[in-house]
């Protein structure tokens, strides 16, 4: 049994056949709401051309519309949820890179710092960076740079400087400074935490950070490689607030009730368990926006296929 060419309808002017051609775009934009083709008089002395609907396959071709529209959604949701594995996967791959540059510097600064033998419960306050640290060279921030530092007598020289002052002063990036301000401003806390010679870690004891290596700043300073030398007994109170930088970096900053000074821990290199993880961070309007853009283009691509399809039955 021969095949019938579906392309091939009668001519309205002259009676001839008709071969189906490209749809013009007002065509595709009818086509939205009801199913035509564009077609055109094979009759040289004829010429006729115009657009014939479906007629009598308007129900399958509804149909064939509806399954083409919830083909599209799934291909939108797959795209989505590849878009988000693939943009979280880089995300994960920064800040494991991240994580480990830290705990690199910090085991490297640790390599240099040199006990200073002063009794717990009391504070010293450092001593001058080195001629050739870049860390002095790149200061643009008004506070004295200072290093090695004991932290033993919280509130003794509480911070006088602002929070932008101190992140910049202890080289975090612009873009973490800025969302920094605004956590602090609006008191938007990541968590609460217990600081003692031991550790600082949060209320629950879930997360844990380095009491002897971190960035503080104090009074007009920001000493490097401060340490916790509180009395044994010793705990405070501090708001711990969570950023991340353009390139998707992470840091965390800690803010002691007592004293009001600006710490900063890390990016998450310090953490337990499965710390260098991102889930549960909100995904930032740029993920959004390249999910939104996966699951078009998947669903743009399943609609051409499914529009190949019907044409070629």
């Amino acid at each position: 049994m021969l095949r019938r060419d579906r392309s091939v309808h009668i001519c309205p002017s002259c009676g001839g056949r008709t071969r189906r051609v490209h749809r013009r775009f007002l065509d595709r934009l009818l086509s939205t709401f009801r199913s035509v083709k564009r077609h055109r008089c094979i009759n040289p002395e004829c010429s006729w051309e115009g657009i014939i609907s479906t007629g009598d396959k308007a129900a399958a071709v509804g149909a064939d519309r509806r399954s083409s529209w919830g083909a599209r959604l799934l291909w939108f949701v797959a795209g989505v949820a590849v878009t988000l594995a693939a943009v979280q996967g880089a995300r994960l791959y920064l800040a494991e890179q991240a994580a480990r540059e830290a705990q690199l510097r910090a085991e490297q600064r640790r390599a240099l710092i040199v006990p200073i033998p002063v009794e717990p419960g009391e504070s010293y306050d450092g001593e001058a960076l080195a001629d050739e640290d870049p860390r002095r060279a790149g200061n643009h921030s008004e506070l004295t740079l200072l290093r090695n530092c004991s932290w033993g007598d919280p509130g003794r020289n509480p911070y006088r400087g602002t929070v932008a002052q101190a992140l910049t002063a202890a080289r975090v990036p612009e873009s973490a400074v800025r969302k920094f301000e605004i956590l602090v401003e609006n008191k938007m806390v990541s968590d609460r935490l217990l600081i003692s010679r031991e550790g600082i870690t949060t209320a629950s004891g879930r997360r844990s950070f380095n009491s002897a290596s971190f960035d503080m700043a104090f009074g007009t300073v920001m000493c490097f490689d401060t340490r916790v030398n509180f009395r044994d007994a010793q705990v405070e109170n501090a708001d711990l607030y969570e950023a991340t930088d353009a390139d998707g970096r992470q840091y965390a900053i800690m803010i002691p009730l007592v004293c009001g000074n600006v710490a900063v821990l890390g990016e998450r290199a310090e953490r337990d368990g499965d710390s260098r993880t991102i889930n549960g961070v909100a995904p930032e309007p740029a993920t959004l926006a390249l999910m939104a853009v996966g699951g078009a283009l998947l669903a743009a691509f399943a609609g051409r296929r499914s529009r190949v399809s019907r044409t070629r039955r």
